[in-house]
């Protein structure tokens, strides 16, 4: 596979890839058989309006035999039950030779480069776990390189396994278990799978947790806070994905330093972490600050279990803004939300099967080395957990009230400039020697002028009294 089936991404697509090889055959012989019924439901829960859809039956391509052989593209999610209705069991050649054999990596490589045309896509597979290419015989050993292509080849970049008890019998083979696997080709494909999960509709149809294969790099792990030792002041809670830490303070009491008591969970399902070391940083925009993990190692986390720790870091407090602030007073005495970011660590990370999930495994799939499948590559020892934080801060409304109060008191001064400068006041003056009286407004100018209209000089008002500003020779004017 490799770097050579990529290309350039566009919208994801599903293509559901049923086994119809010998193997299969109580599948499809059990009138009992829960078989087609569940890939109908699987493909409805999955798919979304608009999605593209493809169902194809996969086997072995030998003589007239072609696989994988696809179904037709369907339209709705409902179409897929009358389009597996005349789906039987694939045979090498005519209609009395031998019953096909299985080759997952051959469909698998074929829905890519031919039905996706090398985009991005999720492929869904129904299969009992049994590849025997060439009818061999060690289909163990066939599995275990279906296998490490899951866990090795990088353009499968998210890959769930869905193990159910299904248990059948046929005139040739008896089974009881059928296992559903989802691999996501392309990052794309990844998301949206990741999306699939969680709007809750597979869980409907698939009841159990599905386990990971793929990555076991990421999202290992989950903070759950619990308290804030150093200050009540603080409250810490988990927001509604279940993934991101909340801090709720007022402005007033929010302190540099914050002690986190909160407990790890192990995501890593269906693993155990044997052993890992456990590191933190606070990121903050483009700026990191670090972060102390107590215990700074973890042993024997079953998955699903929670380990209490306490993570010890500082608040860079110059990213949050003054009660005096732009953004502050926008929030009107309410809260403002500052986002960062944790990243949680594993180092030397161990991950192991516990023994029930083996013993499980065993009964579903006997003499299959399903348990090999979970068992990572050597090479991953490190796996990265970003977390969300949100440090809400609650702001008082005195700055907004003091800051509206002085909005209020300059337009009420404005407006009592306004009216000053519209009101008239009587005053009186002597005009060389005479006694007269005149009218002048507030930040205005008056010529005065002799009883033969000769000018003598001017008068000036601001807000109070007026002045004479000027007077000409030969002529007297004083006020009062």
């Amino acid at each position: 596979m490799g770097a050579a089936w990529l290309a350039p991404a566009c919208a994801v697509q599903q293509a559901f890839l049923v086994q119809n090889s010998g193997w299969m055959e109580p599948f499809y012989t059990d009138p009992d058989s829960q078989f087609k019924p569940l890939i109908a439901a699987v493909a409805g829960a999955a798919a979304s309006p608009g999605d593209k859809l493809t169902l194809l039956a996969f086997s072995q391509t030998s003589g007239t035999n072609v696989s994988p052989l696809a179904l037709g593209e369907i339209g709705t999610a409902g179409t897929v039950m009358p389009s597996l209705a005349a789906l039987g069991l694939a045979r090498k050649g005519g209609p009395n030779s031998a019953l096909a054999d299985t080759d997952f990596q051959e469909a698998i490589g074929s829905v890519i480069r031919t039905t996706f045309q090398a985009r991005p896509g999720i492929i869904w597979i129904f299969t009992n776990n049994k590849n025997s290419p060439g009818n061999d015989p060690a289909t163990a050993a066939r599995n275990l390189d279906f296998y490490r292509m899951l866990h090795l080849e990088p353009s499968i970049t998210r890959t769930l396994v869905f193990p159910l008890k299904m248990p059948v019998q046929g005139k040739k083979f008896a089974a009881r278990g059928l296992m559903v696997y989802a691999l996501a080709y392309g990052k794309e494909a990844g998301d949206e799978l990741n999306k699939i999960l969680a709007n809750g509709r597979l869980s409907a149809i698939l009841t159990r947790q599905p386990a990971r294969l793929k990555p076991v790099d990421q999202d290992g792990v989950r903070i759950v806070p619990e308290s804030i030792l150093n200050t009540p002041d603080i409250k810490a809670s988990i927001g509604r994905d279940q993934r991101t830490l909340v801090l709720d303070v007022e402005a007033s009491k929010l302190v540099p330093a914050v002690r986190l008591k909160a407990s790890l969970e192990n995501l890593f399902y269906p693993y155990l972490i044997g052993h890992a070391g456990v590191q933190g940083t606070l990121r903050v925009g483009q700026r990191t600050v670090p972060l102390e993990v107590t215990p700074a190692n973890i042993d024997n986390l079953a998955p699903g279990e929670r380990k209490s720790i306490e993570v010890n870091f500082k608040l860079p407090l110059e990213e949050v803004p003054s009660a005096w602030s732009r953004q502050s007073m926008a929030a009107m005495g309410k809260q403002v939300t500052i986002p960062m970011t944790v990243d949680v660590g594993l180092s030397d990370q161990q991950l192991a099967l516990p023994d029930s999930f083996k013993a499980e495994m065993a009964e579903l799939f006997p003499g299959d080395p399903i348990s090999d499948v979970f068992v990572p590559p050597a090479s991953v020892r490190v796996s990265m957990t970003r977390v969300p934080l949100l440090v809400r801060v609650q702001y008082p409304m005195l700055p907004v009230l003091v800051v509206i109060g002085a909005v209020f008191a300059f337009v009420a001064a404005l407006l009592g400039l306004l009216l000053l400068s519209s009101r008239s006041t009587r005053y009186a003056v002597h005009v060389d020697g005479v006694r007269r009286q005149v009218v002048l407004k507030p930040f205005r100018s008056l010529v005065i002028q002799d009883g033969e209209g000769n000018p003598v000089g001017t008068l000036r008002r601001g807000v109070g009294a007026p002045q004479v500003s000027s007077v000409l020779p030969g002529h007297t004017l004083t006020l009062g």
